[in-house]
């Protein structure tokens, strides 16, 4: 008689599946305590990674629902540029919810934009 130690094991669908549906908690538990609404959640649980699900909060143009979401969870906020040709503010903040990782970002409105905006 032999034992299979791996007979028990969920197949790497099964792992992907449960990691989206952890991912798709965490989704929903940021829509519902954020301050400011994210505009936008995305839920990835690669077939390479099943078991490392991951979510991102977009607030377009909104530092601020980073801000407020990262104060909400205890995280700390960081704000850089984007990139050395674009210096616009990116405002992001790394947490773990659930067991899932997190990432809540922003980038600031292009300065036409945010000089149209206080003309206005």
């Amino acid at each position: 008689m032999s034992i299979d130690l791996n007979e028990h094991q969920p197949a790497a669908d099964e792992t992907q599946r449960r990691g989206h549906m952890a991912a798709l908690a965490v989704a929903e538990q940021i829509v519902t305590i954020s301050p400011i609404v994210p505009t936008g959640v995305t839920v990835t649980c690669s077939a390479g990674a099943p078991d490392r699900p991951r979510v991102e909060a977009h607030f377009y143009h909104s530092p601020e629902g980073v801000e407020q979401l990262a104060e909400v969870l205890g995280a700390t906020v960081t704000t850089r540029p984007h990139q050395q040709s674009d210096p616009r503010p990116f405002t992001s903040a790394e947490l773990v919810v659930s067991g899932v990782p997190v990432l809540a970002w922003s980038l600031a409105a292009p300065v036409a934009a945010q000089d149209a905006a206080v003309a206005a």
